[in-house]
């Protein structure tokens, strides 16, 4: 195969990963693609030595990722050079780990590299540089008969299915093409050697086809499942369209105006609203220290008519702000923090809310612990646009107004096992506050919501999302998205929440990420086993040598 057909391969593979989630140009994306965007890659590695392999992973890891994320380059040109550098280099090991996988298990490296595809989707989400964006699983959010089984396995099941369906095509489709390649190969049979070549890959076409029935069925079961007795509680959640990028006191006042007027407006169309959700730091300046400081007129008049609008409504208001405690050091621990007042628990005025702070903070723009490590590299994101906030530790679960529930702030309603361990201790329903209109993309709101809905499905409980500037809307415990509001605009989103009286926990809740903890120990059994494979063969053929014996010189 020729270097410049292995180099258009690449390209396809990564316009395929891109169309599968939502793009700049499908802003839904088209999840079947998430099935065939792995094909060019392991037909490729198949053809390539490992210095060449190095080089297809850093084409890739910058086609795919540099586009797929491309929105954040409206944040920082910096940003968005490093991140596109660091995949590169991600998948430059990946692709020497795939390679390497093809040297070492030859005719069966096809079932390691997708291992290993599978477990670097993992892996890359976990640590300070957790990425969960560009999981292959996440593509088929807008399929709810296939997304179900999430609730088993999580996303990972999801894509496993996926990059299982890759690896049969791409392997049958090698096969072939080795056929073809034979030196004393009849042209006039191609039909029949492909017959034959399929008749040798029908058990793995079986087993893909009996995994998509088993899928969809268990898809329509639980899609046609009730919910048994529920109880309803209305929410409703604000989108004041905030421009994140600007600061100052007359922008402050500005947000606080919008929010309570779309909020008055919501309240006056849904009177028995019990709940009112507005976005990540709705709020910028920390409400606690200036009600209780006083110092500075403009902030203090400012919380006092917002506690004064809240107090008067008698409803639960949850409120993304920033907070900031006082530990006796030269700077304050400033939270990225979820306030809940509740003019029933007398919380309102002064202001005592009820607090989550956010466990898994962005890195680099809201959080690095390597300040004594790379001290100049601190001082710089200090200097910068970058705000370094204290990470919380507590899962919390608020419990008011007849519903438990908890509130992951902005991106980590993208990470599984964090949503999984607030359901874990006992949250009914979900509440994401999220600000991502500095991206000014809507397809990067819309890569957001897709993570979303997995989180509903795994642990089969509902989600509300207000954010500011999109996507605002509902999810059900199903994955179905309602109330939908339109983005990049002031408005707001009513639903009536369903919570069921009598529910059980998931297998997902229960486990986590099993799949993939199950997936590296097989690789890991199915390496040594191999390693020592080769080591009795080594040994066995060392024996079976014979011992040359030195005979005795002649005496003349």
């Amino acid at each position: 195969m020729k270097w410049y057909f292995r180099i258009l391969l690449i390209v396809i593979a990564a316009l395929f990963f891109n169309l599968a989630h939502p793009n700049v140009l499908i802003e839904d994306g088209i999840s079947f693609f998430a099935f065939i965007s792995l094909i060019p890659i392991f037909i490729v590695i198949k053809y390539s030595k490992i210095p060449f392999s190095f080089f297809l992973g850093l084409l890739y890891g910058s086609l795919s990722y540099g586009f797929l994320f491309s929105w954040i380059g409206t944040y920082s040109s910096y940003a968005m050079i490093i991140g596109v550098i660091a995949f590169s280099l991600l998948f430059g090991l990946l692709f020497i780990a795939l390679k390497t996988a093809d040297l070492l298990f030859k005719d069966k490296s096809f079932y390691i590299m997708a291992l290993l595809w599978c477990i670097f989707e993992y892996l890359k989400t976990k640590g300070f540089l957790g990425f969960s964006y560009g999981i292959l699983g996440y593509a088929l959010w807008k399929s709810p008969l296939l997304i179900q089984c999430a609730r088993i396995g999580g996303v990972w099941l999801l894509s496993a299915l996926c990059v299982f369906t890759s690896m049969v095509l791409a392997s049958t489709a090698d096969r072939i093409f080795t056929a073809f390649k034979k030196p004393d190969y009849d042209s006039s049979k191609k039909f029949f050697t492909t017959i034959t070549v399929l008749k040798k890959q029908s058990f793995l076409f079986l087993f893909l086809i009996l995994s998509f029935i088993a899928v969809i069925l268990y898809g329509i079961h639980s899609v046609n499942r009730g919910q048994g007795p529920v109880r309803k509680i209305p929410v409703l959640c604000v989108q004041n369209n905030t421009d994140s990028n600007k600061y100052g006191m007359d922008v402050y006042k500005k947000d606080v105006s919008t929010l309570i007027s779309l909020t008055q407006e919501g309240l006056k169309n849904h009177p028995e609203t019990a709940i009112v959700i507005w976005p990540e730091t709705a709020v910028v300046p920390p409400i606690e220290m200036h009600y209780s400081n006083g110092t500075e007129d403009d902030r203090y008049e400012m919380i006092e008519r917002l506690l004064l609008f809240i107090n008067k409504t008698g409803k639960c208001f949850v409120i993304g702000n920033q907070r900031s405690v006082d530990n006796g050091g030269p700077y304050s621990d400033d939270y990225n923090s979820c306030l809940v007042f509740d003019s029933s628990l007398d919380n309102v005025i002064p202001p005592e809310p009820l607090v989550y702070a956010k466990n898994h903070l962005v890195p680099f723009t809201e959080y690095f612990p390597y300040e004594k490590a790379f001290p100049g590299l601190y001082e710089k994101l200090l200097e910068g646009d970058t705000h370094l906030w204290t990470p919380g530790t507590e899962k919390t679960v608020f419990n008011l107004r007849n519903i438990k529930f908890s509130t992951p702030i902005c991106f980590e309603d993208s990470f599984g096992d964090l949503c999984r361990s607030f359901v874990k201790n006992g949250a009914e329903c979900l509440f994401n506050l999220s600000n991502d209109s500095w991206s000014a993309k809507r397809f990067c709101q819309k890569q957001h919501l897709s993570m979303a809905v997995f989180r509903s499905v795994e642990n089969e409980v509902p989600s509300a999302r207000s954010t500011a500037s999109g996507v605002t809307c509902f999810i059900d415990s199903k994955g179905r998205i309602n109330n939908e509001a339109e983005q990049f605009c002031e408005t707001t989103a009513f639903y009536n929440i369903e919570i069921p009286m009598q529910k059980k926990q998931t297998v997902y809740t229960r486990f986590g990420d099993w799949i993939p903890i199950l997936e590296i120990i097989l690789l890991f059994i199915t390496v040594l086993f191999t390693i020592l494979t080769l080591m009795i063969k080594k040994i066995r053929i060392c024996c079976s040598k014979p011992v040359e014996k030195k005979g005795k010189k002649e005496v003349k």
